[in-house]
């Protein structure tokens, strides 16, 4: 039962060997209330890969992942990105860095258009504060024209030119991820964190995202994956399976899927 983890283990350094790390996961531990969520989880992620992690629920995903992107900190551990430690970062300090992630419920502004949210996502690029924009200082109207012309491109490579002055609470779910996915974008951040970007989608919707998520990646976007979904797991290089706080198994997906211990824990096989 040993041996394919180590085979698995061994395909996996030497997909990271053949390009640099962007983020790096190093023995992270936490809990809640005495009881263990995370024990000694290490992984990386390589520079313009699409790293996938995988578990049943109550496996430490949601965990892992609020602590990567600064939502948590960790009882122990450390989290570094491009080889600086961010463990002790905020969150909006890591969106600067360029770790940006989205939610598994699409979170958007349901009382703003499509271009309005989209303008929200240059926010932590402008250098003028609030004092300026009341005020409307030249630099105030510079960002915002900024902010504008960022969402109107972002509006024309995602295809939402015509939902572009559409509140973006009245569009469905399968649109609203790809506003939030449109938004996260803008600003090309250095990795990107989507938190199981399928849920409540169709077959249709999902079957879109998997092509978006597959451009994004085409076009040098490092991508860190958390899903249930098997299908849109197809994605991703390397995937790693949690269990009980821990790493069980890593691999490509088609090799993790054949492991025993993940076809019983995670599979129900």
């Amino acid at each position: 039962m040993n041996a394919p983890q180590r085979h698995f283990e061994a395909n996996t350094q030497a997909q990271q060997a053949a390009a640099p790390t962007l983020l790096r996961l190093d023995s992270i531990a936490h809990s809640f209330g005495g009881l263990d969520v995370l024990r000694n989880v290490s992984f990386n992620v390589p520079v313009g890969r699409i790293v996938g992690l995988i578990g049943p629920n109550g496996s430490g995903k949601t965990t892992c992942f609020n602590i990567v992107s600064g939502f948590l900190r960790p009882k122990a551990g450390r989290v570094a990105l491009a080889s600086r430690d961010i463990t002790a970062d905020t969150v909006q300090e890591r969106s600067r860095a360029g770790l940006v992630r989205t939610f598994q419920t699409p979170q958007v502004f349901e009382h703003m258009t499509v271009l309005e949210n989209l303008m929200t996502g240059s926010y932590k690029d402008t250098h003028s504060g609030v004092v300026q924009a009341m005020l409307r200082t030249p630099r105030a109207r510079a960002d915002l024209a900024q902010m504008r012309a960022n969402a109107e491109a972002a509006c024309e490579k995602f295809g939402l030119g015509r939902l572009r002055d559409k509140l973006a609470g009245s569009l469905p779910a399968g649109q609203r991820r790809i506003v939030e996915l449109a938004r996260a974008c803008i600003g090309h951040p250095e990795i990107l964190l989507l938190d199981e970007p399928s849920s409540g989608l169709n077959s249709e919707e999902i079957e879109t995202l998997r092509g978006w998520i597959t451009r994004l990646n085409q076009e040098g976007m490092t991508i860190l994956l958390v899903s249930h979904d098997m299908g849109l797991m197809t994605v991703c290089d390397t995937v790693h399976v949690l269990y009980y706080g821990e790493i069980i198994a890593s691999g490509a997906l088609h090799e993790v899927q054949a492991d025993a211990r993940v076809r019983e824990a995670y599979l129900g096989v």
